[in-house]
């Protein structure tokens, strides 16, 4: 009689090629995110990978400005140089008062502006799915 030797393979079987993850995405946090974050998957019963994957495919990205804003505020915004020249020839020439006119026209400007985009850090705001 001829013993066949098989080896068996232990652990659990592999997944389809369709199902395994094969990218990684790096994230930097502090530790107070870090602890944040932990906590949250923790009380959800799931691994930190999991409820960060699942959090990034449930919300949603949403500019806070449209196209036509973003480049009405940038238009804007290159515009800062030629205010700060045009109010450095203004104080040259002795003109204070235009030059103060001009100088509440720019910071009238800029106070729009930091309403378009209150929170300078992020451009865009994450709605749920």
């Amino acid at each position: 009689m001829i013993k066949v030797n098989r080896k068996r393979k232990g652990g659990r079987p592999s997944k389809p090629t369709d199902e395994k993850r094969t990218h990684v995405v790096t994230v930097k946090l502090t530790d107070a995110e870090y602890s944040d974050l932990s906590k949250r998957a923790k009380a959800a019963g799931v691994k930190l990978a999991e409820f960060v994957r699942h959090g990034a495919f449930r919300l949603t990205i949403v500019s806070r400005l449209s196209e036509m804003e973003m480049n009405v505020a940038q238009g804007i915004l290159r515009l800062s140089s030629d205010f700060n020249q045009a109010l450095t020839w203004l104080n040259r020439l002795k003109l204070r008062s235009a030059a103060q006119k001009l100088l509440k026209v720019v910071d009238n400007m800029f106070e729009i502006l930091g309403k378009l985009r209150p929170n300078k850090e992020a451009d865009y705001v994450c709605k749920d799915t």
